[in-house]
Formats: C-alpha cells, sequence, structure tokens
C-alpha cells in the first residue's frame, strides 16, 4: 500500500492493525454490540413496516424483510430490492438502514431489505435463493404492497451487490419478473481473487485479500471446487439482455477490478454501465456525496421506466 495515497479520512484506520476472520459469530457480536451502542434514529417522514414471505422451498422457511417509504406518498412506488453487505455472513436487514432510509426519503421509492440466510451456517446457494424468492413473492403481491413492479431495480454493498448481479443473472436466464436497473457498490463478483486489486491490496484497511479468501471460502461452502456462475458473477459467460448497472469501486479495494472488469464486459454486452472509481477509498466506506449521487441515479432509472 506503501504507493498509494489514502483519503485522510480513512488514515486512523490504516494505523490499526487488522484483525484476520476466523470466526463469523465473533464478528456477528461485534456488530451487534456496535448497534446497540450506536443506533440509528428513525426518520419521522418514514414508514417502516416488517414483513415475512413464505419460501417455495419444501423446508417453507420464512424470509424476513423491511420496506421503507415516505409516509405521504400515494399511490405505487417503484422498487429498490436492496441486499446488504457483510461479506456474506452476517448483516440482516437493518445493517445498511442509513442507505435503505437515505434512498427512500429522497428517490420516493420504496426500499425493500431482505433478510437472507448467512455462510458458513449457510452457504451459496442459500441465501442468493432467498433473495430471489423475495423477488418472485414481490412480483406476485406488488399490487397489495403498493409496489409499482414495472419499475424494479436490485442493489446492494459487496457481498450485497454480488446477490443483486446473481438476482439479475437468475430473472434473466428463468424468464422471471422483470428488472429494469442494478446498483452495484463495491461488489464482490470473483472468487478466483486473481486480479491485480486482489494480489496487490493485503494489508489495505477494513478490508483486504486475507479477508477476502476467508469471505469466498465461507460463502461457497461445499461448492469451492465447483464454482457456479450465480455465486460468483464474474464467471458468468454471456452478459447481454441484462438491465442497466451503477457499478462503484474503491481504488483501494482487492475487490476494485471485479467491478471494473464486470463494468467493460457488460458494455461489451451491450448493457448501459456508469462506473464510477474512487481512487483513494478502501472497500468499507461510506460517504453523503456518494449516496447523494446514487438517489440521482436511481432517480433517472425510475424515470426512464415510466
Amino acid at each position: 500500500m506503501a504507493n498509494w495515497t489514502i483519503d485522510p479520512d480513512f488514515t486512523s484506520f490504516a494505523m490499526q492493525p487488522r484483525v484476520p476472520l476466523r470466526d463469523a459469530r465473533v464478528v456477528r457480536e461485534a456488530i451487534l454490540k456496535g448497534r446497540i451502542d450506536h443506533p440509528v434514529s428513525p426518520v419521522s417522514e418514514l414508514q417502516i413496516d416488517d414483513l415475512f414471505l413464505q419460501s417455495s422451498e419444501e423446508n417453507s422457511l420464512r424470509i424476513q424483510i423491511r420496506i421503507y417509504r415516505c409516509k405521504n406518498e400515494t399511490g405505487s412506488l417503484p422498487v429498490l430490492l436492496y441486499f446488504h453487505g457483510g461479506g456474506f455472513f452476517c448483516g440482516d436487514r437493518i445493517s445498511d438502514e442509513r442507505q435503505c432510509m437515505h434512498y427512500a426519503l429522497h428517490v420516493r421509492c420504496a426500499v425493500v431489505s431482505v433478510t437472507y440466510r448467512l455462510a458458513p451456517e449457510e452457504p451459496f446457494p442459500a441465501g442468493l435463493m432467498d433473495c430471489y424468492q423475495v423477488l418472485e413473492s414481490l412480483w406476485k403481491r406488488g399490487r397489495d404492497l403498493n409496489l409499482d413492479m414495472e419499475r424494479v431495480a436490485v442493489g446492494g454493498s459487496s457481498a450485497g451487490a454480488n446477490l443483486a448481479a446473481a438476482v439479475a443473472l437468475l430473472a434473466r436466464d428463468r424468464k422471471g419478473p422483470l428488472i429494469s436497473f442494478q446498483m452495484l457498490v463495491v461488489p464482490a463478483l470473483d472468487d478466483r481473487l486473481e486480479t491485480q486489486s486482489a494480489r496487490q491490496f493485503t494489508d489495505v484497511p477494513d478490508f483486504a485479500r486475507d479477508e477476502a479468501e476467508v469471505m469466498w471460502e465461507w460463502y461457497l461452502g461445499p461448492a469451492l471446487s465447483d464454482v457456479s456462475a450465480y455465486a460468483a458473477p464474474a464467471r458468468t459467460k454471456d452478459l447481454a439482455n441484462l438491465p442497466a448497472a451503477y457499478i462503484l469501486c474503491a481504488g483501494l479495494d482487492p475487490l476494485r477490478d471485479d467491478g471494473l472488469n464486470y463494468a467493460h464486459r457488460l458494455s461489451e454486452a451491450g448493457v448501459a454501465v456508469e462506473l464510477h472509481l474512487i481512487s483513494s477509498i478502501p472497500h468499507g466506506f461510506a460517504s453523503q456525496r456518494l449516496l447523494n449521487e446514487q438517489v440521482e441515479v436511481l432517480r433517472h432509472a425510475f424515470r426512464s421506466k415510466r
């Protein structure tokens, strides 16, 4: 990392030793403790509803979702189906609550956050199937929930961006519900970790190659030796006829080239892509400016489908 310039806001993180991932439960407990110590303040203009959707799988799993929408909105709203980050092994429907509330408030859409099953206890394809089941359930129940299912975007950050890309692939290949847009923020798309950024960033703050290796090992589980393109969308050979995409990459991220390469291949396949690279930022970051940028991108995507 010595030859790279890091944004001053992240310098303090770079000076702290990274703790390697060894136990998913320990990470989950730490996140929960942080949530208790720093709760998210509710936004008075928003209505937040927690619902359970019944899975069509034989185990009759109930999938929990949280829907954010403005209280004063009437009529059906466009939908952002949002999948939280967390390396496939941590997080829940309120992990990215600040982002979800911001999108709902400023895009004037319904944001549906999904609690999907987590690795390593439930490796691929469990989490992806939960996310796709939610898409199908919303397609059937959209009118009852005041959702405009002709204007549906999928999105997420990191592992959540992987799931968004994979849901778009599944919907295309299964001729399922139509998705109009995909928003992929610092996406984890390639388990092979053979890119320049994956080889180079071994000591960056928050998330480096070691964490990426553990993340993929836990997520893929028994499928580690025979990886599906739905687990790692970078392995997909044909990217034609997918929804238009916004892809955001962090310059100091081992996953940086996942997003850059995917954007390039989508464009080559005839898919409209808006690509942003922030050169001095590590993987785990948040920015009000970038959130506002994503609001504008989503507004445009939903307007274009009217």
